[in-house]
């Protein structure tokens, strides 16, 4: 790698040098101050030549150095007067007119190669001509034409001292003893301190304010991931950077790397050369002092196309992340928690071969806090800040009232999050999902604790799954005995068969429903006012007349609504509708008749005004887009498990975020989107709830066909419940 010279250096070689060449002018001229005659050109030749490649040269691309070499060495040119009394007049003339003329094609040559670099890098023209600037240009041909030519004319008549200027104006040109004698000064100097000096691994090709250091590698295999080198900034600090990732550019490899610390202790190190300096121990400290956390691993860094509630960000090479996980950012010593939500390719270019690259899309959860759960963080982290990820720490169990519960833990976490069951009642909640994700056992526990906490339930089901899965809560069955569902089915048929109107029919089916009424009336009076019973289900597996069914269910329904109005919040009721796209499904061009849409309108509004008189509403449904709308839009804590139709999406993105709504089909079975009131995080979270084989193989049992025993057991199950519903008609 090549050492350059310092300023103080160059400053040096300066001095020295045109010390030399004034001593010697004055030597061969006998005065002291340079004239404009031709026996001073050399000398001005030779100050200017080195003000511009001890100092200029190096911060100027070739071109540049070239336009002020070649527009001096013109100007001295054709000023010089040779006169018609020298030896050789009109040679030297025909040599300072062909010196001026490529002098001239030089500095064409480079304004051309500026003016093409400048408009396009990769033009093939503009790579020509700046080669040939830089090989034809050089500051020793431009400035030794004039310099010869002043030797040659002014001294002509003592061979001595021309003979001495030509050797010593090519010894300083080739030769440079001046500089060769620094250098190896400075070399000697460096050797003598290099017991604290590191091999380098490369120089600084690049500095993104105010953490990220790009670096051009003497060998890819110098930028391991995640080890700690020490950079020599262009301030003239030096810093310690960590690792990130390399790629190939060109015939060079560059590294990116993460500033972590200010290195306290100074090395031996040259302007812009970064060395390896890895310790496992100190490499750790300082992460730690970056993240606030001992043992947290970086995962990258923030980019472009962040903001408040959505962060954009870069990973490392060794970054083993996925969908869900959890990062953090350090904002004023304030741990901002962060959760995967998507991730995208991406192409970075530098300056010639593009890198790809994955950016990472992480939702804001906030500050964490075991009394409040997430709440939101007002502002962003800047560009290039450390992301950290969140597996290894360890995070205080959250603080539960008496009545909240752990609904779901925080994916790569040991965060607990926490629901509220009497938000989940007064304001009403939604479980959505495909078959097999886990929304009905999340139903299931949702039902316990409501039961566990006092809340009456009331589940709609017609699977026939619940009164199996919690037969430990000691149900009731509220439902019509099977001779009034018959009746209730015969009578339909009879409205929907008769004659045009069917007027007769139906003052007989309204004759039937208020006797049914009352029954309801009495039954549900009886399950709100016990004591000991909290969970009754509602089931109709015998019927299969959709609209006997929807009748039914808003008999029950209306029947606990009455008693919700005359014993205001005298009970918490909590109504579970499963698969709920059959109970209160979008009538809108669903092609009901008006009688039907009269008794689905019926329901949604009793489910919507129940929340005035402390009557909750749950609804289950795995088809999202037949459930009706105007239920859902009033439901403020929504529980989405994995959901592939669009028509679902699209609604659910006017609850969520668009980019919590694409990551929706994509989340695994027991997982599930939670937001809303009754959750403890004021932003959207991803939420795991662990696998259960206990509650598998109950859900697998009601598959099995059942022996001849479970069978009469069924039966005397049913009789008892006709018994039971009947008894209140005595």
């Amino acid at each position: 790698m090549k050492n350059f010279p310092s300023i103080r250096e160059r400053a040096l070689t300066l001095f020295v040098n045109s010390a030399v060449a004034y001593a010697l002018f004055v030597t061969v001229t006998g005065v002291w101050l340079p004239t404009g005659a031709a026996e001073s050109v050399w000398i001005l030749c030779a100050i200017p030549y080195w003000f511009l490649s001890l100092f200029s040269a190096p911060w100027f691309l070739p071109p540049r150095d070239v336009v002020a070499s070649g527009i001096t060495s013109l100007l001295l040119l054709t000023t010089m007067d040779i006169g018609t009394q020298a030896q050789f007049a009109a040679e030297l003339e025909q040599i300072k007119g062909w010196g001026a003329a490529y002098t001239v094609l030089v500095v064409f040559l480079a304004i051309v190669a500026l003016f093409l670099h400048d408009k396009d890098q990769r033009s093939s023209i503009g790579r020509f001509a700046f080669k040939l600037t830089n090989t034809f240009g050089c500051g020793e041909i431009l400035f030794s034409l004039p310099a010869v030519i002043s030797i040659i004319v002014a001294y002509q008549a003592s061979f001595a001292a021309m003979a001495w200027l030509l050797l010593f104006w090519l010894t300083i040109m080739i030769a440079k003893p001046i500089e060769r004698i620094v250098s190896a000064v400075r070399q000697l100097n460096d050797g003598s301190k290099s017991e604290k000096q590191m091999p380098t691994v490369g120089v600084i090709s690049r500095v993104d304010h105010p953490n990220i250091i790009r670096v051009k590698l003497s060998s890819a295999n110098a930028w391991k991931p995640n080890c700690l080198f020490t950079a020599s900034m262009p301030d003239g600090s030096q810093r310690y950077a960590v690792s990130l990732f390399s790629q190939i550019q060109g015939i060079e490899v560059v590294g990116t790397g993460l500033c972590v610390a200010e290195a306290q202790e100074m090395i031996s190190l040259p302007a812009g050369s970064v060395c390896r300096s890895h310790d496992d121990k100190k490499t750790a400290e300082f992460l730690a002092n970056l993240s606030g956390s001992v043992s947290s691993r970086l995962v990258g860094f923030v980019v472009e196309n962040s903001n408040i509630g959505v962060i954009a960000f870069e990973i490392a090479a060794n970054a083993e992340i996925k969908e869900g996980d959890v990062v953090f950012v350090r904002l004023s010593n304030v741990d901002v928690f962060y959760q995967i939500i998507g991730a995208e390719t991406f192409e970075e270019s530098f300056d010639q071969n593009p890198r790809g690259t994955h950016v990472v899309r992480a939702s804001q959860l906030g500050v964490y806090s075991a009394k409040d759960g997430f709440t939101k963080y007002a502002w962003l982290p800047s560009m290039n800040i450390p992301i950290f990820s969140a597996e290894s720490r360890t995070f205080q169990k959250p603080h539960q009232t008496a009545r909240e519960f752990a609904i779901g833990k925080v994916p790569s976490t040991n965060i607990e999050a926490i629901a509220n069951i009497d938000e989940l009642v007064e304001y009403h909640s939604a479980v959505l999902g495909v078959t097999g994700t886990g929304k009905t056992e999340l139903a299931l526990d949702i039902v316990r604790e409501a039961v566990k906490n006092g809340v009456k339930v009331f589940c709609v089901d017609f699977t026939g799954d619940y009164k199996h899965r919690l037969n430990e809560l000691n149900p009731c069955y509220p439902a019509p005995t099977k001779e009034e569902a018959t009746t209730l089915e015969a009578k339909l048929f009879d409205v929907e068969t008769g004659k045009y109107g069917a007027p007769e029919e139906k003052k007989i089916l309204k004759e039937g429903l208020d006797i049914l009424r009352e029954s309801t009336r009495e039954q549900i009076n009886t399950f709100l006012k016990s004591k000991s019973e909290f969970l009754a289900i509602f089931e109709l597996p015998d019927i299969t007349n959709t609209k006997a069914s929807l009748r039914l269910t808003e008999l029950y329904l209306s029947s606990i609504m009455e008693w919700a109005r005359a014993n205001r919040r005298a009970r918490k009721v909590l109504i579970v509708l499963e698969e709920a796209h059959t109970i209160i499904p979008e009538v809108f061009g669903s092609g009901f008749d008006a009688d039907t849409q009269y008794v689905v309108s019926r329901i949604g509004q009793i489910a919507l005004q129940g929340r005035k008189y402390g009557v909750g509403l749950m609804v289950i449904s795995q088809r999202t887009a037949l459930v009706s709308k105007t239920i859902l839009s009033q439901c403020n804590t929504f529980l989405t498990h994995s959901l592939i139709d669009q028509t679902s999406l699209t609604f659910l993105e006017s609850v969520y975020s668009a980019q919590h709504t694409r990551l929706i089909p994509n989340l695994g079975r027991f997982e599930f989107l939670a937001y809303g009131k009754a959750i403890k995080a004021e932003r959207p979270i991803i939420l795991r709830r662990d696998f259960d084989q206990k509650k598998l193989d109950a859900s697998l049992a009601l598959s099995m066909p059942l022996s001849d025993s479970e069978k009469d057991e069924n039966n005397d199950s049913k009789e008892d419940r006709d018994v039971y519903v009947e008894e209140p008609k005595i």
